[in-house]
């Protein structure tokens, strides 16, 4: 049985390759075609500020997909817009090496809830809607058949606090509006901005999720308010590889809530927030490189930063031998700019950088020092024999 069901999926998967790698790439000027021409929508309507909730958006996906690279991006240039209301979590449920290789157990769970058998797949409003593959032309009118339809009258909001060493404070808030009982549960979802966990095209997913801050049931009387807090700590969850959540970052964290209703177990309302601790300028880009070596070699250094926004980032880096490189890029948000460095000078060094978004905000400063002790080394038999010669008898 078990074989059965494993040739079923791959017959899905490669159906999703073959027919979800050609739809296009939506880009910022092909949503706002779509959204009030082709679509054949009213003017006055684009933006979609009239639904009646936030739309949440769960999708199922992989790092060995092909076409779940594609709908990420889709999705999240949807989202970046601003026209559509409408929260979402990447599950990223395997790796790279196929069905077999889960990488993270809740996000099998929540796929296994929903029966699913393909990548990606996307639910809207607890399968109130659902897509199967990479169809960014079904996205604007799936959104709006969630988010037009009728729902309970509750209103949820969300505070995340930024404790410090990777650890938050999610407190939550839901107002049941209604004249009757509300019985239902709810799925809070930790999640990175830019995600650690890469696409099959090498980039990074977009909140993508980690570990449930709050996966439980909730009852409200009429006219009363649900509240709820948990301390979620990085260090104390992990993935399927073993891989702790120990090293986020406070700009790089978005919590996003869905309300479900026992009723019918659709999406009422969702919400997302981010730490308060976090300002809203890129943080200081992290440095990786060798910190000592030869004189008159070359060195890879890798900068990086998460701007809070996700907006496109420059880099301004010092080398400290005069030379320097001045507000490069942009680059996305998220992506490792790799520079390479020579030093001519023996001597001890400290490489400074600092990284600005679109709108001019400047990051702090960090540094990373570099020794370089040693002059290039002698690389030919004959120079390194001259040098051993010299040594024993100097002139």
């Amino acid at each position: 049985m078990q074989n059965i069901w494993h040739r079923k999926i791959v017959i899905v998967a490669m159906v999703t390759l073959f027919f979800g790698v050609g739809v296009f790439e939506a880009t910022s000027s092909d949503i706002e075609k779509l959204d009030c021409e082709s679509m054949n929508y009213e003017q006055s309507n684009c933006g979609k500020d009239d639904y009646t909730h936030t739309v949440f958006i769960e999708v199922a996906t992989a790092q060995f997909c092909g076409p779940c690279h594609y709908w990420n991006q889709n999705v999240h240039n949807y989202y970046k817009s601003g026209n559509y209301n409408f929260e979402y979590v990447d599950m990223i449920v395997c790796g790279s090496d196929g069905f077999d290789d889960v990488l993270n157990l809740d996000a099998l769970a929540w796929y296994n809830l929903y029966g699913l058998d393909g990548f990606p797949t996307s639910i809207f409003d607890g399968d109130y809607q659902r897509v199967f593959g990479n169809q960014p032309s079904q996205l604007i009118g799936v959104l709006d058949t969630c988010g037009y339809r009728q729902v309970a009258d509750i209103t949820a909001s969300m505070t995340v606090t930024w404790l410090g060493d990777a650890t938050i404070e999610v407190e939550i808030v839901i107002q049941n509006n209604e004249a009757t009982q509300y019985n239902g549960y709810i799925r809070v979802c930790v999640t990175e901005i830019i995600s650690r966990y890469y696409t099959a095209n090498d980039e990074p997913y977009h909140f993508g999720f980690l570990d449930y801050a709050f996966d439980k049931d909730i009852s409200i009387n009429p006219g009363d308010i649900y509240t709820d807090q948990v301390i979620w700590n990085g260090n104390e969850h992990e993935d399927n590889y073993g891989n702790d959540f120990g090293d986020i970052s406070p700009n790089n964290i978005q919590v996003s809530m869905g309300v479900f209703n026992d009723a019918n177990n659709y999406v009422d309302d969702a919400i997302a927030a981010r730490p308060e601790y976090q300002g809203s300028s890129p943080e200081a880009p992290s440095i990786d490189g060798s910190t000592n070596g030869n004189v008159g070699i070359e060195y890879e250094y890798t900068f990086v930063t998460i701007d809070p926004d996700d907006d496109d980032v420059y880099y301004y880096i010092d080398w400290d031998d005069e030379s320097k490189e001045e507000w490069i890029g942009p680059f996305a948000s998220g992506y490792e700019v790799k520079i390479n460095h020579t030093w001519i000078k023996k001597g001890t060094y400290i490489i400074k950088a600092k990284a600005k978004d679109t709108t001019e905000l400047v990051s702090p400063e960090s540094s990373l020092e570099i020794s370089m002790p040693r002059n290039k080394a002698i690389n030919t038999p004959f120079l390194q024999f001259l040098q051993n010669f010299l040594q024993q008898y100097p002139i």
